[in-house]
């Protein structure tokens, strides 16, 4: 019985961690940087085939969320593309998330800057 009430906690932190494997397969050559309970956000190499074709398309919204990344920083990088994973967004797509794409500068309480789109 010891041992069972021992092992509990460790089977309860277990079930408790989310895995995020199904989201880091679509962003291939890129790095997770900030993981939450709302959001993933990657930071992707921007001569990648999809980060050119979403670049040239119109901002339609924002990030959902920003967490702790400074976002003009990551507009200033030129070399990579920020793309977010928003579980926030119910019934958008046939998915339960959307991706968000950073592709104009940021704008603090107005105008679009990222591309929504699903998978």
């Amino acid at each position: 019985m010891k041992k069972l009430l021992l092992i509990l906690p460790v089977i309860a932190l277990a079930a408790c961690g989310q895995d995020y494997s199904k989201y880091d397969s679509i962003f291939g050559g890129c790095e997770r940087i900030e993981t939450t309970e709302f959001h993933l956000v990657y930071k992707c190499p921007a001569n990648q085939e999809w980060a050119q074709k979403v670049k040239q398309m119109q901002p339609n919204g924002k990030f959902r969320a920003g967490g702790y990344l400074n976002l003009e920083e990551l507009y200033a990088d030129t070399e990579h593309v920020y793309a977010e994973v928003s579980f926030n967004d119910k019934n958008f797509c046939k998915e339960d998330f959307t991706i968000r794409t950073m592709i104009a500068k940021p704008v603090q309480g107005g105008g679009d800057w990222a591309f929504i789109g699903c998978k």
